[in-house]
């Protein structure tokens, strides 16, 4: 009789567990190599071996870099993200942007955020967030990688994508 009244507290238990769990997956932070962008439109980035992306072709190559969405109890609204790149050209500047996308075709765009100048150290552009509650979008952040300057690549070297 006694272990028949604890029953309802430990399903208690479990379901305030549940409950917790699912309230964290609202607030999502994930951080990827750059090596997890993909170049589009027929365009290619080299990987390297430490999980950076570099375009060392002779030109712009735009890439898309995926942010995995929750789905289910607290799913995410809003996107925003931080990318850090080398930008070696000395004619144009890494450009990036959060983006979200549905499969009717409807896209929201963040403001791009670029680079400033040209160097071998590394920059963190930080993105604007953009907003949309349609659960079956997708995240992703874009980013615009210049063409090689005098034999010196761009690249992403990682992203991080937060979502609320």
């Amino acid at each position: 009789m006694f272990s028949h009244t604890r029953r309802p507290l430990k399903g208690l238990v479990i379901l305030t567990g549940i409950l917790a769990a699912g309230a964290t997956l609202a607030d999502s932070t994930q951080n990827a190599p750059g090596a997890a962008c993909v170049a589009i439109n027929g365009a290619s980035l080299t990987v390297r071996d430490d999980g950076e992306a570099e375009n060392r072709t002779a030109s712009l190559v735009t890439a898309i870099c995926p942010a995995e969405r929750p789905i289910g109890t607290g799913t995410t609204t809003t996107l925003s993200g931080r990318v850090f790149v080398v930008d070696q050209s000395t004619t144009s500047e890494v450009c990036c942007r959060a983006v979200s996308k549905n499969p009717l075709g409807a896209k929201v765009t963040g403001a791009w955020q670029c680079s400033t100048g040209s160097s071998a150290n590394y920059q963190a552009l930080d993105l604007a967030s953009l907003s949309d509650t349609y659960t079956f979008s997708s995240f992703y952040l874009e980013c615009q990688v210049p063409a090689l300057s005098g034999g010196n690549a761009s690249r992403i070297q990682m992203y991080r994508a937060t979502q609320q």
